[in-house]
């Protein structure tokens, strides 16, 4: 395959799980995230694709899994990036997420 067909880009992946910060229960569903993610990226017209896993992790009270959720984005600015992870930190009320960087080749065939 031809080098020149792909693209030197940034791939941000967005983990973050859905268990409440208060009360450590999954108040929220998967389908109710999507709906909150849909919404917001589509008012920023950010490109997206959402994964569904399971994590683990020790917190303050112990060791817990939840249902987590992994967001890749292409082509964000890291400012973009940084606003969407608070605001969905926010709107879902989770103590942390995590946002990785990883330089990429891509290309759309």
């Amino acid at each position: 395959m031809n080098d020149n067909l792909f693209i030197k880009g940034i791939k941000y992946e967005i983990f973050i799980g859905i268990k409440d910060k208060d009360t450590y229960e999954e108040i929220l569903t998967v389908e109710s995230f999507k709906n909150i993610l849909v919404e917001v990226c589509t008012e920023k017209q950010i490109s997206f694709s959402l994964l569904t896993q399971l994590g683990g992790y020790t917190h303050n009270k112990g060791y817990t899994t939840e249902t987590s959720l992994r967001i890749i984005i292409i082509g964000i600015n890291e400012e973009e990036l940084i606003l969407l992870g608070m605001k969905l930190k926010e709107l879902i009320n989770t103590d942390t997420i995590l946002i990785t960087k990883t330089e990429i080749e891509y290309s759309f065939m």
